[in-house]
C-alpha cells in the first residue's frame, strides 16, 4: 500500500484527507510543520501533501525535499492570492502540483493516482 504524508495546520483538513484517502492508501497526517519534517526524516513516503501558504520556509522545505536523489512527489495546496505570485513561480519549479482552495478532491485524487502509476512504471 502506498504511503502519503499530509501536513496542514488545519486539523479539520487533516481529518478530511485521512477519511477521503484512508481506504486506498496508508495516510499519516500532522498539524505541525516541525512534526512533518521529523516524520519525513524518520520514514519513507510515496507522496507528500503540504497545505500551507507559500512562505519562504515552505519554499526552502520543498527545495530540500526535491533536491534529494530519490524524493517523493510534492503537492502544495493553499488559498491563492496575488501576494503569492512571485514565490509561486519559484515553487512551480520545485513542487509537482499545486491546487488552490477550495480543492476539487476528485482532481486531487486523480493527480495522486497519476503520480502512483508513474512510480509503479519507473520501478519496473
Amino acid at each position: 500500500m502506498r504511503n502519503i504524508l499530509f501536513y496542514s495546520p488545519d486539523l479539520n483538513f487533516c481529518a478530511s484527507m485521512l477519511m477521503f484517502f484512508n481506504d486506498k492508501y496508508s495516510v499519516t497526517t500532522t498539524t505541525s510543520l516541525e512534526t512533518f519534517e521529523s516524520i519525513l526524516n524518520s520514514s519513507s513516503f510515496d507522496l507528500l501533501v503540504i497545505d500551507s501558504e507559500p512562505t519562504p520556509k515552505i519554499n526552502e522545505l520543498c527545495k530540500k525535499i526535491s533536491s534529494e536523489e530519490k524524493h517523493s512527489p510534492i503537492i502544495l495546496t493553499y488559498v491563492y492570492t496575488i501576494k503569492y505570485k512571485q514565490i509561486e513561480q519559484e515553487l512551480k519549479q520545485i513542487v509537482d502540483a499545486i491546487f488552490y482552495k477550495p480543492i476539487d478532491m476528485v482532481e486531487v485524487s486523480q493527480k495522486i493516482d497519476y503520480f502512483f502509476r508513474r512510480l509503479t512504471l519507473s520501478a519496473s
